[in-house]
């Protein structure tokens, strides 16, 4: 998944609007949509803001969930 889709799918999560998440954030609700279509990436400031609104880390929000490393054969 795409940090684009994360966001989206989290503020989808949260019931929150594009409108409702910017004013948390403080942008615009245009900016909001250019982050979810990928055609702007935000600042950090805002990515963290995102965050925080959103209720999710910000390694999260970019990354996505941490996933459990994988075990890998012991060799020697």
């Amino acid at each position: 998944m795409t940090q684009q889709n994360r966001i989206k799918s989290q503020r989808e999560k949260n019931k929150m609007s594009q409108t409702q998440l910017a004013c948390i954030v403080g942008v615009s609700p245009s900016m909001i949509s250019k982050i979810e279509t990928g055609e702007s990436e935000g600042s950090l400031p805002t990515l963290r803001k995102l965050a925080a609104a959103l209720g999710v880390s910000l390694s999260e929000l970019i990354e996505g969930p941490e996933q459990p490393a994988a075990c890998l054969p012991r060799t020697g």
